[in-house]
């Protein structure tokens, strides 16, 4: 888990991976970016906001979420609002192998979220696709080719009428979050991050706040919170999972973790083992 593409496999072949999540609800209070590219495909109705530095996009179920690369953004939904979903997250090298114009995005190359109402019909004719992604056993070239079906339906299928745009709003933020994305695991202070990014130290508190919602601080122990739970989550130990997360304290990980948790790591880990999503 050295970079911001843990979500895929450690062999990291073909950088394509779905799976399917359902809960009541769904809470992100803070906006991040990644470096690859994410497809939310909502099998359930009801209310479900996505949103970037640009604004929001409300749906009601039954629609696709295209995330670009490198925006932030984030998904919140109602808590007594059932939120069931596939989600597809796609990495650059992967598209590009994809190739013969097929991986090409189309209109969502310029947005940085779009999302598309689906009907029955192709919702579930998408399912069948990403059914196939998701299993274990897909090998990577049947990956890529599953994908890139997704990818040519949702272009063909994709209108002025049933799809909805959002560009975000381009600040240097993106790439500060990005920066403590890829370093997480050290120490980061206010003061480097200013320095590193030629801004004031006033200045960068208060634009961080604003485009994501949260404190440098908060942001990074939150960062960190979610790395341990999705390592944890895989079946990683809590010591190398403390060690991975940039905590030289066994003693202060186990304390932080409870305080944001309201659990200890272990009883985390077997409660949400294989069933924990980072993002979506």
């Amino acid at each position: 888990m050295d970079d911001a593409f843990y979500p895929f496999s450690r062999e990291r072949k073909c950088e394509i991976i779905a799976y399917r999540l359902s809960q009541k609800g769904h809470y992100m209070p803070f906006f991040h970016s990644h470096n690859y590219y994410e497809f939310i495909f909502i099998m359930s109705e009801g209310k479900i906001v996505f949103s970037n530095t640009g604004g929001s996009i409300e749906g009601n179920g039954k629609c696709v979420c295209f995330h670009n690369s490198h925006v932030l953004h984030r998904n919140n939904v109602p808590s007594d609002v059932y939120y069931d979903r596939i989600v597809l997250y796609c990495g650059e090298s992967a598209l590009a192998m994809i190739g013969g114009g097929m991986g090409d995005l189309g209109r969502f190359a310029s947005a940085g979220t779009a999302v598309i109402e689906l009907d029955d019909a192709e919702l579930a004719r998408l399912e069948r696709y990403l059914a196939e992604i998701a299993d274990e056993n897909t090998s990577s070239d049947k990956k890529r080719l599953f994908t890139a079906l997704v990818l040519c339906e949702l272009k063909e299928y994709s209108n002025d009428s049933n799809t909805r745009c959002l560009s975000p709003i381009k600040t240097y933020i993106k790439d500060v979050v990005e920066y403590i994305g890829n370093n997480y695991k050290t120490e980061i202070t206010t003061p480097e991050l200013a320095a590193h990014f030629f801004v004031s130290v006033n200045k960068l508190n208060r634009d961080f706040k604003k485009y994501t919602g949260s404190t440098i601080k908060q942001y990074l122990i939150a960062l960190r919170m979610k790395y341990a739970q999705a390592m944890l989550a895989g079946g990683e130990g809590v010591r190398h999972t403390a060690e991975e997360c940039g905590f030289e304290s066994l003693s202060y990980f186990i304390q932080a973790f409870r305080q944001y948790t309201g659990q200890t790591p272990s009883a985390f880990s077997k409660k949400a083992l294989g069933k924990f999503d980072y993002y979506s």
